[in-house]
């Protein structure tokens, strides 16, 4: 198995919070969000290898990181290119830019780089042999659902239903960008670009896909904040940073 985190976002949110930095590489105590999302990859047992996909411009800070890890798994830098928020590639573009570009010919974890947490991936590697899977978080409030991409699962646990941000959430089920591919499905993330689909928001894919494809949601218990603002990075400082 391999993984890929997504991590050539510009961080518009975070304003001058960030010194220039990307947001992934931001501390958390000790550590930096990314080392988060990295740490556990690598304690998934079939880990073989992790990809981290960012810009031309963040490149060199995400390979001198990438250098100063001393822990497993092994880690590689791909930059897809882009240069500005302008011409950036979407998250979706990203994953299919990495998979026509390394090939893994591998099942794949594919997680967002700002998301902090302290949850087991293995249940949803496991998963991942067999089926598409998408994370979910049950973050517990109607109010706080309509801030998310919510779904609906059936007694299987296939998902039903997905709304970006829904004004009446059905459930308070948040998918949390972290998705499993096996390998013969890798390519129905390029169809949906062929169809069309937004290369912007990863949600849209599972939007679109899950009306095609049996897809399962995993639910995790634990720890997860979404760094997408300042009061985000804060709160992660606060739960993770000790």
């Amino acid at each position: 198995m391999q993984a890929l985190v997504l991590a050539a976002g510009w961080a518009t949110r975070l304003g001058t919070l960030t010194g220039g930095r990307p947001k992934h590489l931001l501390p958390i105590g000790s550590r930096t969000a990314l080392d988060f999302v990295v740490d556990r990859l690598g304690a998934v047992p079939s880990m073989d290898h992790v990809s981290v996909i960012t810009h031309d411009v963040g490149c060199p800070a995400f390979i001198d990181w990438s250098v100063s890890r001393t822990s497993a798994p092994t880690v590689s830098i791909l930059s897809d290119g882009t240069t500005s928020v302008e011409n950036r590639l979407g998250s979706i573009g990203d994953m299919a830019f990495f998979i026509r570009e390394a090939d893994p010919n591998d099942d794949l974890i594919i997680v967002a780089g700002d998301n902090v947490f302290d949850f087991d991936l293995t249940p949803l590697a496991r998963a991942t042999q067999k089926n598409i899977v998408v994370g979910l978080y049950d973050v517990e409030s109607y109010e706080l659902a309509s801030r998310y991409g919510i779904v609906a699962i059936d007694a299987n646990n296939r998902i039903t239903s997905f709304v970006e941000k829904p004004e009446h959430p059905k459930s308070t089920l948040a998918a949390v960008a972290i998705y499993g591919f096996p390998r013969d499905k890798l390519v129905v993330i390029q169809d949906y670009l062929n169809a069309g689909g937004s290369p912007d928001q990863s949600g849209a894919l599972i939007e679109w896909l899950h009306t095609r494809e049996h897809i399962v949601g995993h639910v995790f218990d634990g720890r997860w904040i979404d760094i997408g603002g300042v009061d985000e990075y804060h709160r992660a400082i606060q739960e993770f940073g000790s």
